[in-house]
């Protein structure tokens, strides 16, 4: 890519030099109430690099803008970051809490199931009569 453009950069001033080179004629440019003679050459000059100037000055602004964007977003994302390692220990706690309800759950489950157990068992003859 850079080497097309250099190559398209290099024929296109080699245009404005050759049309330069065969209009060396003097014209007057008038600029509001200003008024001087030059060459053809000097104006064509000048006005290729106003056009390249402005073109630089639109690309740049372009590039920093995009930059811009790019910080945003990299801040957008460390600040994302940054959220959810902060609320990582509390979702480790809440998961603490939950595992330490289960295991108290489970236990109280195995105690009724003992008593649940005992209190089945046929009675004894003796309890009878």
């Amino acid at each position: 890519m850079r080497k097309s453009s250099l190559i398209i950069l290099v024929v296109i001033l080699g245009l404005v030099a050759l049309f330069t080179v065969q209009n060396p004629d003097i014209v007057t440019v008038k600029f509001f109430s200003f008024d001087w003679n030059t060459s053809k050459l000097v104006l064509i000059v000048a006005s290729f690099a106003a056009g390249l100037l402005s073109g630089l000055l639109v690309s740049v602004t372009d590039y920093f803008r995009k930059r811009i964007q790019a910080a945003e977003a990299k801040a957008t994302k460390k600040t994302n970051q940054m959220t959810s390692q902060a609320n990582q220990p509390e979702a480790n706690s809440a998961a603490r809490d939950l595992e330490a309800e289960v295991a108290n759950l489970k236990a109280e489950i195995a105690q009724l199931k003992l008593k649940v157990d005992v209190s089945t068992k046929p009675p004894s003859p003796e309890d009878i009569g």
